[in-house]
């Protein structure tokens, strides 16, 4: 009895590893995949003999996939299981990558595009799920953080390998390598996280979220800070998925050659990757809408600096790094305030709501670019216009902290006898 105690007290207090990195893994993939195409946009541009700004479609319809992705793996869960929902939709972003690869037009890269987005939306929150379900509680936030980072770690793997294999091999290895990635991973994901979920609380998130009610968002206490946060979320992901789709493309009016301009991907993914640890770092001292207006107001200062830099391509790679900071910490920060913001029992509600307006903006974003770009507007110009949500965004996150702080000061109880209590604390 006691070797069965302590055996279920360890298993309780230490993190799973192996879980940890599955799902890791089956992220890091999925936002390889998201950005692939932005990657690749610059050569398949030249050799389909098309704009570059024809390719908006393709982008923002891999956005929709993602949110509806996102919206529908709610329910996918709850009929096959958190193992299972992340299996099949690594499968379906490897079969639509692979045939990516051997598209000859624009139509039938959009229609693989939005496939290829289903099954990237679905990966995320159920890999976020199992990992968080399957480790102890106390990890849960810095597991779904470190989860989320691989998005992040995918987009670096991708803007870092793009250039070298779009030179060695041509653009569409650039998906069939990520198809043959996934390919090896399925077997590890479909043996390795088996066995691992805990029924009583998967059972349990599934029946919050079942519960939990649209209206409640909007309960007079939170129905302020509702709409800021999604507008904040909507904001943030709309100006960084015009640079995760277009960046390869403005970087080449900097004089980046096709082959190199991908580069700039890579930097955005390494400022993300900063930008979240940031954030982790960062939210152990201070309020989250604090460290979020900090490094929104990074991302404004780099966004600035790079729409007045000169054709220094290092420099130019910094400061973009320094946006991904900035927007990245945005995009998982406003995730973390959901479920600060929230009662328990409407979390699962506000943080999937929140995420679905930021998808939408990862819709808007791509369309946004796509347009300026068509209509050969300066690269200067388009970076200083996404300037403006973005301050808009800080205001809307600094309103946000008041607000809470507000709340949060009349919430805390007062003393009876103030004199008393100072001669108390003296005596």
């Amino acid at each position: 009895m006691d070797m069965k105690t302590e055996l279920k007290k360890q298993e309780e207090t230490r993190p799973n590893w192996w879980v940890l990195f599955l799902t890791c893994a089956a992220v890091v993939l999925d936002g390889y995949d998201t950005v692939a195409l932005g990657v690749s946009i610059p050569t398949i541009a030249k050799d389909w003999a098309v704009q570059p700004s024809f390719f908006t479609p393709a982008l923002s319809l891999t956005s929709a996939g993602v949110a509806l992705g996102y919206l529908a793996v709610g329910r996918l869960v709850a009929k096959l299981g958190t193992r299972n929902v992340i299996f099949s939709a690594v499968v379906v972003f490897t079969l639509a990558s692979v045939m990516t690869a051997w598209s000859t037009s624009i139509v039938e890269l959009t229609i693989l595009r939005f496939i290829t987005g289903l099954g990237l939306g679905a990966v995320l929150p159920a890999a976020v799920s199992h990992a968080t379900a399957v480790n102890p509680a106390r990890l849960r936030q810095s597991i779904a953080v470190v989860v989320m980072t691989g998005i992040s770690f995918g987009a670096l793997i991708a803007g870092l390998t793009g250039s070298a294999i779009v030179g060695a091999f041509g653009w569409e290895w650039v998906f069939i390598l990520g198809a043959i990635a996934s390919g090896i991973l399925l077997p590890f994901l479909w043996f390795g996280l088996s066995g691992s979920q805990r029924p009583d609380t998967l059972n349990k998130a599934l029946e919050a979220k079942h519960h939990a009610s649209v209206a409640r968002l909007f309960d007079a206490p939170v129905r302020s800070r509702t709409l800021l946060l999604w507008a904040f979320s909507f904001l943030i992901f709309a100006v960084f998925y015009v640079f995760s789709s277009w960046l390869p493309t403005l970087l080449t009016s900097y004089g980046f050659s096709a082959g190199l301009a991908p580069m700039g991907s890579a930097a955005l993914g390494i400022g993300s990757i900063v930008g979240a640890g940031v954030l982790i770092i960062g939210s152990r001292r201070f309020r989250m809408t604090s460290v979020l207006a900090g490094t929104t107001s990074v991302a404004i200062m780099f966004l600035v600096t790079s729409a007045f830099l000169g054709p220094d391509k290092t420099l130019l790679l910094l400061v973009f790094g320094g946006v991904g900071l900035g927007l990245q910490a945005g995009m998982i920060g406003a995730t973390a305030l959901a479920v600060a913001l929230y009662p328990q029992a409407t979390v699962t509600a506000g943080v999937g709501w929140a995420a679905s307006l930021g998808r939408l903006g990862s819709v808007v974003g791509p369309i946004f670019g796509g347009i300026l770009i068509g209509f050969g507007v300066d690269t200067s110009f388009i970076v200083l216009s996404v300037c403006v949500p973005v301050m808009v965004a800080l205001g809307f996150v600094l309103v946000v902290g008041r607000i809470s702080a507000a709340r949060a000061a009349a919430a805390t109880p007062r003393p009876r006898h103030p004199e008393k209590s100072s001669l108390t604390s003296h005596g």
